[in-house]
């Protein structure tokens, strides 16, 4: 089984056009005149184009939500409970390969409440938060999310990582998670892209200490084109720090889709422990289906 643990039905640019000319600026891959948005996009050809990846792909499940950007960025063509609504409704209508969390900022009015009803009426598996947008995971209004997410045993997903502007990456450090991680121990707490290159330490040592963090591997498809050698001996060293259960597969997509197809992405990690060896490291085949889907049909409560 593969599991696409990070994928959103629109990227960043194409819901915000504003962030396409600064993260063009600063060469990032999220950025550029295809992501121009539709007027009024189109909910059914896009959940057509995902699925269709993933055929030709061969990854089984995606977990798709939306990024609230809103507070900080202004409010996108739905609101966010009109486009948490249409993820819900995308997932229900391919039940057997995509996977819904809710996406929602913590601050806004009745956000708990929208979490709730997304769990317990939508059908949804678990919440996405975005702290690039002002707030941070550790902040009080953070807490009652985690406690939810506890009780109905399902994941919280919350970014690492720096961001491009006019989005902010101080907020984004993995160390806010950890006394989430200490003080709401029955929730699992997805590190999503292991705080990139350059946190990707901090992540993992939280990690170690904190047994209900996984780290996940989404935009590290940079750090491989790279240096492939740097990325093996990173994977490896996460593997070796807090085993390769605690590890997930995801791409990010459709942002990094510039960066590299997703058939390319799942080939990378089929092939790690061939190219581990040829670097002096040891990830095995059992190593790669924990990460590429075994670990994910846990967390999720899938059957593999």
């Amino acid at each position: 089984m593969i599991v696409d643990m990070h994928r959103h039905l629109w990227s960043v640019a194409e819901r915000y056009p504003q962030v396409r000319i600064p993260g063009a600026e600063a060469g990032s891959l999220h950025a550029g005149a295809e992501d121009a948005p539709e007027p009024i996009p189109d909910l059914e050809r896009r959940g057509a184009e995902i699925i269709a990846e993933m055929d030709e792909t061969g990854v089984d499940r995606s977990v798709i939500f939306l990024a609230d950007y809103g507070l900080r960025l202004g409010e996108g063509t739905f609101t966010v409970e009109a486009e948490n609504r249409l993820t819900a409704d995308l997932a229900r209508r391919h039940s057997d390969r995509l996977i819904a969390f809710l996406g929602v900022d913590p601050r806004r009015p009745g956000a708990l409440e929208l979490f709730r009803r997304g769990l317990e009426e939508w059908g949804m598996r678990g919440m996405k938060m975005h702290p690039s947008v002002g707030f941070r995971p550790s902040d009080p209004e953070c807490r009652p999310f985690f406690e939810l997410a506890g009780r109905h045993r399902v994941p919280i997903a919350c970014h690492t990582g720096p961001m491009v502007s006019p989005l902010l990456s101080h907020t984004c450090q993995p160390i806010y998670l950890d006394e989430m991680a200490a003080d709401y121990p029955e929730t699992t707490i997805i590190m999503q892209h292991a705080g990139q290159q350059a946190w990707w330490r901090e992540a993992l040592n939280i990690a170690f200490w904190k047994p209900n963090i996984i780290l996940e591997l989404s935009m590290w498809q940079w750090a491989y084109l790279q240096d492939r050698r740097e990325f093996v001996a990173t994977l490896a060293r996460m593997k070796d720090t807090i085993g390769s259960e605690r590890i997930v597969f995801a791409s990010d997509f459709p942002g990094l889709r510039r960066a590299m197809p997703l058939r390319t992405w799942v080939e990378v990690f089929r092939d790690l422990p061939v190219l581990a060896k040829e670097y002096g490291y040891s990830i095995t085949d059992q190593d790669v289906r924990a990460i590429l889907g075994g670990n994910a049909a846990r967390i999720l409560g899938l059957a593999e």
